[in-house]
């Protein structure tokens, strides 16, 4: 799933971090860290490179933190494309990244994560990450996948709660890849998920959401796990 270009150890808040390629799409760009929030100063986000947002004004730490972990290493990305700029934070709370970059950011837990394509065409990149918990999917299976999604995973291997949290992280990954042309809300239940298998999985839309997004339209994505946690992702051009 992921070429690892550079890891290192960088400092006590980012103590572990690795930056590289998609193996099926190499225009796509990724980097991801693990953070300290215990070790998380005001003064990183000028350390860091980082614009620190008014929106964060009266944020508790852990979601400073987190944020800050992000944007850090969407400015990898952006910086390893030599494209100017900071991923910015829109009105809707969206990432809002520079002119000639598209990407995704994710973060959960101690760990954050950036996905990036720089193109003159249009790409759909969505990326999530989340951990693995068994509760939480139990308790929120029917609002993430039908009867039918529920007996095509148990077909394929992926019974019980952990195959909720597959179906839950692709769709979110769906979500964020389809937010810059659908820019509005659409659930869980807008797409199926119709196959999956050792690393991939395929998302088909159950309703059509814009005049080029129509039902029946199908996502090819990409999944890994490193106990306790599940990466996802869609990478793929818009036309």
């Amino acid at each position: 799933m992921l070429i690892i270009d550079k890891e290192r150890f960088h400092s006590p808040f980012l103590p572990q971090t690795r930056c590289g390629r998609l193996a099926s799409q190499p225009e796509a760009l990724f980097c991801e860290a693990t953070f300290d929030r215990e070790q998380y100063q005001e003064t990183l986000w000028q350390q860091l490179a980082v614009p620190f947002p008014d929106s964060l004004a009266g944020a508790v730490t852990k979601r400073r933190a987190e944020y800050l972990a992000g944007r850090w290493c969407s400015q990898q990305l952006l910086d390893a494309a030599d494209i100017h700029g900071h991923v910015l934070r829109a009105e809707n709370r969206a990432p809002h990244w520079p002119a000639g970059a598209m990407g995704a950011i994710s973060h959960s837990g101690d760990r954050a994560l950036a996905l990036m394509v720089a193109d003159a065409i249009p790409w759909r990149v969505g990326v999530d990450l989340e951990r693995f918990d068994a509760e939480v999917m139990r308790n929120c299976g029917s609002e993430i996948i039908n009867d039918t999604e529920v007996m095509r995973l148990g077909a394929a291997g992926y019974g019980d709660e952990w195959g909720i949290l597959l179906a839950f992280s692709a769709k979110e990954s769906l979500y964020k890849a389809l937010w810059p042309e659908v820019r509005r809300y659409f659930g869980f239940h807008a797409a199926a998920l119709v196959a999956a298998d050792e690393g991939s999985f395929v998302l088909e839309l159950r309703e059509s959401l814009t005049a080029d997004l129509k039902a029946g339209q199908r996502f090819y994505g990409e999944w890994r796990y490193e106990a306790p946690w599940i990466t996802t992702l869609v990478c793929q051009p818009a036309k």
